[in-house]
């Protein structure tokens, strides 16, 4: 008989991290719905969420996202002015909550500039401190520290600060620092009441890097604003002032690098991991059709300051390279990366894009006055070559995904790319995002599912713990979007992401033979003509090594028609997410048909051609196999204790006879072909014990 079980997926869940055969596990980037209608709970990868600066109270399209994750369920996603140039330029903070796949618009500030002249970011990048060396103690507004180190470690005044831990995520009261007095002293903006002495505390810092270039070539360079926190954003954006005197404010600082400055054509930067409080690197790349690389050091005391300038920080520069093949971008362009593959495994370089070319520096050579620093470069090679896919020879910028140890490439037209880099002209891993057009405005059609379409426009990305963060380059309003996509779930790289679905253990009650599997999915996102459809998946299955979770998978093929038996099975799913809308599938249950020990379900058994004292077994055929007959197996119980007595197939014949009738009268060799409703098949056991009552069943072997 055949039998159809299912799991659907609406039960208990766990992080696959932590391996149960009873529950659903989950990849970080896999979520599991369960909402009101049967069309609400499914499972997949978090559905796309999209945020809308320039519909916000304040309007203001923004760029180069910029992703600090305060927490495994809350990323802030900041983003940089991209409206007309202006001598100023502001910041945008949202919040995204991972489990709902919402975004919080939080508000901006304003960076301000005594500086003549207007300003167009090239380069942005959000920085997090947390500091939490030694305790204190708090009466009112000030704060006592032991073995602190307030000064030192170069806090800015306008960081925030918690007391009961040194985890920024427990902390559930905030309090704003005014005043930095001493190493051990400092004072809050508001009354925090008594704290006793010797307890835990964090800090959090947040500052903002930003290369730019200028209307009056000389004054641009990078800035670097200090003294912020995530509660300062709000709708009406708080101004932060320059011209300052003072180092360790609240403020923005011009970090020139002489006096006059030469950083003036600033393409992008590359942000290095924090060294200590007191160093903190970062290159910025230079130039149109030659390169220079400036470095800077952010944490560097900021001594000389006029009017929020200082030529502290900077560190050095290289000299002009020799001339690249293409045209350096002005997009965000550049990443200091330690790949684990291709020529720079394993090495800190700084990897940068021209038109047609991406250019790989490795970080030790970048020294002052070098012009060969160069590496190596990788040519722009679509998957399936360029007979395949034209190339776009329009790179704009590159980016790092860590958990995939692999780059992302933009560019201003046509298509991303997903790739390792390599020198040995191999063709990019993927292409994603296309040009469809359709705009996620607000008052769009509420049957469309917003998903990032190119929409002639160039994208910046940012890859944070496997969601990929997009805004368009764009300052028009129908087209200015801000998204979040679990591209990180992509099956290509699963192995080594853990980003799947594993089915609890389904048992298989009396399984004799597996046949199919079957799965419930959503084809279709959006509605009537405006239904697109959801990127594919992929379907795995094992039946041993399920508790212990040692078996290996065995890939379901199209067809869905697997074999063998079991006594359970399990399966686990991978998504596909590159694409040309890279909208996620959605699954709401999966299962398998088997035939069980009961008579198969194309027979039923027959009393009057069977025998009790000639000891024969009989069935008629009551639907078609459509095809030969495949090899039967005959199972033969003592009814009463239910003890196995015969088991024997077609093919082996070991311990008796197999015959077929058409009439039920006249009985033929058997014959696989002889597949006709109303036949009859009988096996006659060589031996049988007698004086028992036996029963049977003819299942498929």
């Amino acid at each position: 008989m055949k039998i159809a079980v299912e799991h659907q997926f609406s039960g208990t869940t766990q992080s696959i991290n932590s391996y149960d055969s009873t529950k659903t596990l989950l990849g970080s980037l896999i979520q599991q719905k369960t909402g009101a209608t049967d069309a609400d709970k499914f499972v997949g990868p978090m559905p796309i969420a999209v945020a809308r600066p320039s519909e916000a109270a304040t309007a203001i399209p923004i760029t180069f996202p910029s992703v600090i994750s305060f927490s495994s369920t809350k990323h802030w996603v900041f983003g940089v002015d991209n409206a007309a140039a202006a001598v100023t330029r502001r910041i945008v903070a949202y919040e995204y909550d991972i489990p709902s796949n919402v975004f919080t618009y939080l508000g901006f500030i304003t960076m301000n500039f005594s500086l003549a002249g207007n300003k167009t970011v090239t380069g942005f990048r959000a920085v997090r401190s947390l500091h939490t060396t030694g305790t204190v103690g708090v009466s009112g507004t000030a704060v006592t520290g032991s073995g602190t180190g307030f000064q030192s470690e170069r806090i800015a005044v306008g960081a925030r600060i918690g007391f009961g831990s040194t985890d920024p995520t427990q902390i559930t009261t905030w309090y704003q620092i005014t005043a930095i007095a001493s190493d051990t002293g400092l004072t809050l903006g508001t009354n925090a009441g008594t704290v006793a002495s010797g307890t835990p505390y964090v800090i959090e810092e947040l500052r903002f890097v930003s290369s730019m270039t200028n209307v009056t070539a000389t004054n641009g360079g990078l800035f670097l604003v200090k003294g912020c926190n995530i509660n300062i954003f709000n709708s009406s954006g708080l101004n932060i002032a320059d011209a300052t005197t003072t180092d360790n404010v609240r403020a923005t600082y011009w970090l020139a690098d002489a006096a006059t400055n030469t950083n003036n054509t600033a393409r992008g930067l590359g942000l290095d991991s924090t060294s200590s409080n007191t160093e903190h690197f970062v290159w910025v790349l230079d130039g149109t059709t030659t390169a220079r690389i400036f470095k800077y050091n952010i944490r560097a005391s900021l001594t000389s300051l006029t009017a929020g300038r200082s030529v502290a920080a900077f560190v050095f520069s290289t000299g002009a390279s020799p001339t690249l093949t293409g045209t350096l971008s002005a997009v965000n362009n550049g990443r200091i990366v330690t790949a684990g593959h291709g020529p720079g495994s394993g090495v800190k370089c700084f990897y940068f894009v021209t038109t047609t070319r991406v250019y790989r520096v490795i970080e030790s050579a970048i020294t002052t006055g070098s012009t060969t620093f160069l590496a190596d470069s990788m040519a722009e090679i679509p998957p399936g070559g360029t007979n395949t896919f034209l190339v776009t020879n329009a790179m704009s910028s590159i980016d790092y995904s860590d958990s995939m140890d692999r780059f992302i490439i933009l560019t201003s037209n046509f298509r991303g790319y997903i790739c390792q880099y390599n020198t040995n002209s191999n063709q990019f891993d993927n292409i994603f995002l296309n040009e469809l057009r359709q705009t996620d405005q607000s008052t769009a059609d509420s049957d469309i599912t917003p998903f990032p379409s190119i929409n002639a426009s160039t994208f910046s990305v940012w890859s944070e713990g496997g969601i990929y963060y997009f805004t368009r380059n764009t300052t028009t309003l129908t087209t200015h979007q801000l998204y979040a996509v679990p591209c990180g779930a992509d099956w290509l790289y699963a192995n080594t992401t853990n980003q799947v679905v594993l089915t609890p253990s389904i048992s298989l009650p009396n399984c004799n033979k597996l046949q199919k599997v079957f799965v419930n999915a959503s084809l279709f996102a959006g509605n009537d003509v405006f239904a697109l459809t959801r990127s594919p998946f992929r379907v795995y299955y094992r039946t041993t090594g399920i508790t212990d979770n040692t078996g290996s998978w065995t890939l379901v093929p199209d067809t869905g028609i697997i074999n063998g038996s079991a006594s359970a099975i399990q399966f686990r799913v991978e998504f596909r997410m590159f694409g040309d809308t890279s909208l996620p599938a959605k699954i709401h249950g999966i299962g398998v048909v088997y035939e069980d020990t009961s008579m198969d379900s194309h027979y039923q058994p027959s009393v009057a051609k069977s025998s009790a004292a000639s000891k024969i077994f009989a069935a008629r055929q009551v639907a078609v196999w459509g095809s030969n007959i495949p090899n039967l197996r005959v199972l033969i119980y003592n009814a009463a204790t239910n003890t196995l007595l015969l088991d024997d197939t077609v093919t082996a014949s070991a311990n008796g006879t197999w015959q077929y009738s058409t009439d039920g009268t006249t009985w033929n060799s058997w014959s696989a072909s002889a597949d006709a409703i109303g036949n009859y098949i009988r096996y006659t056991p060589t031996t049988l014990a007698s004086g028992i009552t036996a029963r049977f069943t003819f299942v498929q072997a």
